[in-house]
């Protein structure tokens, strides 16, 4: 790394190219730490600044991430999810080939409110079992998982290890299969509690996932909402044309990546 003094390029705009080169190239891997910024400014011999604004403009550019007190990283390739495919949250983390983890914050009997009672056919007021979880890929928090259940099908879950797979626990405890999902997609701001979870700045732009998941029976069984780091997740989505006049093609079944 050298920075051309004679070049009218201002320093700072000469280390984002440097840097950005060997990401590109590779020299820079995926989950890569980089030096701190007083060993870059060293061997460059330039002041702190240039570098804090060449690699704050990395990081603004979704290039690079940075975790306060574990330092600055190549950031992962976004995560893929296709959307009509009922999938597991953990599998597809795992499938990265990246350190997974997913840390339970809140595991709590709470009574049904009114959207969530309605989405799931039951009284108001019903007992419900509501799971919050965080997602961790490469020790980065990357979503925060929520769902509720209705308490009276599975009782004694708040019991068991809800660290793994929820859909397969529920399959392999109580016989319950995840065969359908309706859900939205849209995005949102962080809210403080969302923030601090996420580790993002309150007001961040989230995607949220926000639907329905239906058993064997065609039985509405979880209310979820997953919110993931915008810049983490990209959605593959497949549509077919019509079928027949008056008989719309499905709109892309809307996504499933909900707490598993």
């Amino acid at each position: 790394m050298e920075i051309d003094r004679g070049s009218s390029l201002p320093y700072h705009e000469q280390i984002y190219r440097l840097l950005l080169d060997m990401i590109v190239s590779g020299r820079l891997v995926p989950g890569g730490k980089l030096m701190q910024e007083k060993e870059y400014a060293a061997r460059l011999g330039v002041s702190l600044a240039p570098v804090r604004q060449a690699i704050l403009a990395l990081v603004k550019d979704g290039y690079l991430t940075r975790t306060r007190g574990r330092g600055t990283y190549v950031r992962e390739a976004k995560l893929g999810a296709r959307i009509q495919l009922l999938s597991s949250f953990t599998d597809t983390l795992k499938a990265t080939g990246l350190p997974t983890a997913m840390r339970v914050v809140a595991a709590e009997t709470i009574p049904a409110d009114e959207p969530t009672s309605k989405a799931l056919r039951i009284p108001g007021g019903a007992e419900l079992f509501r799971l919050r979880r965080v997602a961790f890929l490469a020790g980065e928090p990357v979503g925060l998982l929520t769902a509720s259940l209705p308490s009276s099908l599975f009782p004694g879950l708040a019991d068991v290890d809800l660290s793994g797979s929820l859909y397969r626990l529920l399959e392999e405890r109580y016989g319950t299969v995840m065969t359908f999902a309706r859900n939205i997609i849209e995005v949102v701001r962080a809210l403080p509690e969302q923030a601090t979870h996420l580790q993002v700045p309150v007001g961040e732009a989230l995607l949220r996932v926000q639907g329905v998941t239906h058993d064997q029976h065609d039985t509405p069984v979880e209310f979820s909402q997953v919110l993931y780091q915008a810049d983490r997740f990209r959605f593959e989505i497949e549509s077919h044309p019509q079928r027949g006049e008056g008989s719309p093609a499905r709109a892309a079944d809307l996504p499933d990546d909900t707490p598993r």
